[in-house]
């Protein structure tokens, strides 16, 4: 049996019902904040549970964890609250003191925001997060792993890249922002030159490359869940409009901000996860069309 967190996230969700389809529904069951139809579920009202939760409800079988339960920034002024981090880090604590008998594997998501500034970021790149919620997913992601060790459990730890696909809107992101205000028939705003590059990996991927992850009979180290195919902001933005309305005009407003590179290495989930990904092309004409039947 695999025990989902965050089932109610971005990811989660997607994730939930990806583990259902390959597993079956009596295989899985969610740690959740709030109730699940598709499948058997615990609420953890805060993580505030005894440590028997799961014994106390006949789930001893459970033999793996995803931890994709995680307090995630909706826009920048959150990813520096204190409270909400500290949740990241005391959560964590709570699922590893878990009495499961039969657990064998924990799966933890991680997030790409605990790097460095690098031309090229890949699994050895230096670790230095600019945030609150940087600094609390690399806190526990070292809890993970000394945990893993103490009690002789295999682990694996994911670096979660830039995610897009229907059901992101939820976010203050890129993708999303774009889509809507071309679908209200608002003007398109370019900070800069746009020339910046990203790199977005596809929803559907990303929960395929960590559902692999669970055939992973040994620990190969953190391995980032990203595209290694960039692309501009300003060419991402002419893709949606090209997609929705290719007569939507943008608008460059000057910057001083200093533009990043986001560009990533991602040769070792190639190797153990993942070898084929949705084109940017398709991702973005189905997330497109989710939102638009959101309107409908």
């Amino acid at each position: 049996m695999i025990l989902l967190t965050g089932a109610s996230g971005f990811i989660g969700q997607h994730l939930l019902q990806n583990l259902i389809d390959v597993y079956g529904e009596n295989e899985i069951v969610a740690l959740t904040s709030k109730p699940i139809s598709s499948c058997r579920y615990i609420l953890h009202e805060n993580y505030s549970f005894d440590d028997n939760l799961f014994l106390e409800n006949n789930l001893e079988s459970i033999h793996t964890i995803i931890h994709a339960g995680a307090f995630t920034p909706k826009n920048n002024e959150e990813s520096n609250n204190i409270t909400l981090s500290n949740s990241n880090i005391f959560n964590t604590e709570k699922l590893l003191k878990l009495n499961l008998p039969n657990l064998k594997r924990l799966i933890f998501l991680s997030t790409l925001d605990v790097y460095d500034l690098a031309e090229m970021i890949s699994e050895q790149s230096a670790v230095k997060p600019i945030s609150l919620y940087g600094f609390s997913k690399l806190y526990c992601e070292e809890m993970v792993k000394n945990w893993g060790n103490q009690n002789n459990k295999l682990t694996q730890i994911l670096r979660i890249g830039h995610v897009y696909g229907p059901g992101e809107e939820v976010y203050r992101k890129l993708i999303p922002i774009t889509i809507s205000k071309i679908l209200e028939n608002k003007s398109i705003e370019i900070w800069g030159s746009g020339e910046e590059k990203r790199s977005f990996i596809y929803i559907k991927d990303a929960v395929k490359a960590i559902l692999n992850s669970i055939k992973l009979e040994e620990d190969f180290g953190i391995i980032n869940i990203t595209s290694s195919t960039s692309v501009t902001v300003k060419e991402l933005v002419k893709q949606i409009i090209k997609i929705t309305k290719p007569n939507h005009k943008i608008e460059y407003i000057a910057s001083n901000h200093t533009s990043r590179d986001l560009v990533f290495d991602n040769s070792k989930m190639k190797k153990y996860l993942l070898s084929e990904f949705t084109s940017i092309e398709e991702g973005l004409s189905n997330e497109i069309n989710f939102m638009k039947n959101k309107l409908n």
